[in-house]
C-alpha cells in the first residue's frame, strides 16, 4: 500500500461518474434506500426526511424524479418488510475503566 501523494497517472484514483438510467432505474434505487435505511431502525418520518435532504443525491434525486407520492409509497412497503427492528452497536469509550471480569473492548449488538 503507498503511503505518498498518488502519481498523476496513476490508474486507481477515484472517479466519480453519472450512469444512464430510467424510471425503473430510479425507481429500484429508490426501494435499495428505503429497504436498507428500514433495515436499520429508520421510522416513516425519518425516512421520509432522507429522501427530502439534499445531502442524500441518489435519495432526494428519486424523489425529485418520481415525486412525493411514490416515494411514500416505496417508504411505506419497505416499512411494512423491514420496520420495527432496530439495532444499536455499543462500544465502551477507551477512557471508561474495565469492571473486572469483563470482558475486553466491550462490544455488543442490541436489536431493538
Amino acid at each position: 500500500m503507498p503511503y505518498d501523494d498518488p502519481k498523476p497517472d496513476d490508474p486507481h484514483l477515484l472517479v466519480g461518474v453519472s450512469l444512464p438510467g430510467d424510471e425503473v432505474a430510479t425507481r429500484e434505487m429508490a426501494e435499495a434506500f428505503a429497504d436498507e435505511f428500514a433495515q436499520m431502525g429508520f421510522d416513516r418520518q425519518r425516512l421520509l426526511r432522507l429522501f427530502g435532504d439534499p445531502f442524500y443525491r441518489g435519495a432526494h434525486a428519486a424523489r425529485e424524479l418520481l415525486g412525493d407520492a411514490e416515494i411514500t409509497r416505496i417508504v411505506v412497503e419497505s416499512l411494512r418488510a423491514y420496520g420495527g427492528r432496530a439495532c444499536a452497536v455499543l462500544d465502551a469509550d477507551d477512557d471508561e475503566p474495565e469492571a473486572p471480569g469483563a470482558r475486553r473492548g466491550r462490544r455488543s449488538l442490541r436489536v431493538l
